[in-house]
């Protein structure tokens, strides 16, 4: 699930608390049969413990950290694995029958990664106890406590999705910095990631601030900047160690980048070393 469509989505739709139980389950245990509840949306929010649950016949691998998405009436099972009780909390929530068709996500399951946060468990857990009190007092402390629950899921999922991609990037710019002398492409960097390419494009401006094509320009020239203060290396040499296979187009990047051309740069270079 794209973070981004997650936000707009508990952003604009009216969505309104109505529920919600845990439950508990022993290692092995198996609860199969039923449906997720009619007319409901539900978030499942693991515990302890760890479970495969299936919504539609889709498996999800749930511990603390991993939060699922339901729609209304969904078929399910749960199998509690590991060789802990497996505990989880289901919270649920309605929107407005005019609402449903505007917004696909509300009859979807989906995973939400947020990893381990004691914030969004301590949340679940005090909604619990102000759902089980009485008053009026207490429905309106368990909306309030609803809407900062789906602000800790959606914050914690946010920062999963940018730690990630940061890890990301700093393996695309290792691969840059190995294979930089390669004929290497945006679209191979992409492919070697396993990411889509836009994505990857945009991604990589965030994390670098520059994008990706220029970002290896640069670099290249950086690189071939270091190679012409050797005066016994060949120009042509040089574009090639730095993935150019044209030389005079090699020059013409050198030159755009630098405002010299690669054998004025070695000429001023070499000037400021006698200099020296």
């Amino acid at each position: 699930m794209d973070i981004k469509y997650l936000i707009d989505y508990f952003a604009h739709a009216s969505v309104k608390f109505t529920d919600v139980f845990t439950k508990k389950m022993d290692p092995g245990e198996v609860d199969a049969g039923r449906t997720t509840a009619p007319d409901k949306c539900g978030l499942v929010v693991p515990l302890a413990g760890s479970a495969i649950f299936s919504f539609n016949g889709t498996p999800y691998m749930m511990e603390p950290g991993m939060i699922v998405h339901a729609g209304p009436q969904m078929p399910i099972e749960v199998r509690a694995t590991g060789h802990k009780g497996w505990e989880y909390a289901v919270v649920h929530y309605s929107l407005p029958t005019e609402e449903i068709n505007l917004y696909p996500l509300a009859e979807q399951h989906f995973l939400i990664n947020t990893g381990f946060n004691t914030q969004i468990i301590s949340h679940v857990q005090q909604l619990v106890e102000s759902y089980s009190f009485p008053g009026n007092m207490a429905v309106f402390k368990s909306k309030t406590l609803f809407m900062n629950l789906l602000e800790d899921i959606l914050v914690a999922a946010k920062m999963q999705v940018l730690d990630s991609a940061s890890e990301l990037m700093e393996q695309a710019l290792q691969y840059i910095h190995e294979n930089y002398a390669e004929q290497i492409s945006v679209s191979n960097i992409s492919m070697e990631l396993g990411i889509e390419r836009r994505r990857f494009a945009y991604l990589f401006e965030q994390h670098t601030g520059m994008n990706p094509s220029t970002y290896i320009t640069e670099y290249r020239i950086r690189r071939a900047k270091d190679l012409l203060e050797y005066d016994v290396i060949p120009v042509a040499e040089v574009a090639e160690c730095v993935g150019y296979v044209d030389c005079f187009y090699f020059s013409r990047v050198f030159k755009k980048c630098t405002n010299l051309s690669p054998s004025a740069y070695r000429k001023m270079k070499m000037e400021e070393s006698n200099y020296m």
